[in-house]
């Protein structure tokens, strides 16, 4: 297997598994660890105040949900075969999103490890991406 091929799958497993969690924190206490001390001390011990705020969602749509759903079609996708270049495009919004997100991350000082492991996936992902679409 090419490593842009294992590269692709272990950030779309990483960009996955942040978006489980913190779908996961929007409704229920994650640990401190997994989010980062200072932000967790916020409610109940969890980060569930973080994941519920107005940057949390997109038109009443948990982030999470739709980086769940953007994980799904670029698995199918890869899985069916589909140019890197239309899979490019597909993992454009997931990437301007988490541009925006990191923005409010680095604005507010927040530590969110979940959003920034979730981030820099998603970035990196739509980078591996962008290079095998322009390496043809």
């Amino acid at each position: 297997m090419p490593r842009a091929e294992i590269l692709f799958w272990v950030l779309l497993g990483a960009t996955s598994i942040a978006a489980a969690a913190a779908l996961y924190g929007r409704y229920r206490v994650l640990p401190a660890f997994l989010t980062g001390p200072r932000i967790c001390r916020l409610e109940a011990g969890g980060c569930a105040v973080l994941f519920r705020t107005r940057t949390a969602a997109l038109l009443g749509v948990p982030n999470a949900a739709l980086g769940l759903a953007s994980s799904a079609i670029l698995a199918a996708g890869r899985l069916a075969g589909a140019d890197s270049g239309v899979l490019w495009i597909a993992a454009t919004p997931a990437a301007l999103m988490s541009l925006v997100l990191t923005f409010v991350l680095l604005r507010d000082r927040l530590e969110c490890r979940i959003c920034w492991v979730g981030n820099v996936a998603n970035v990196l992902l739509w980078s591996v991406l962008a290079a095998e679409t322009f390496r043809r």
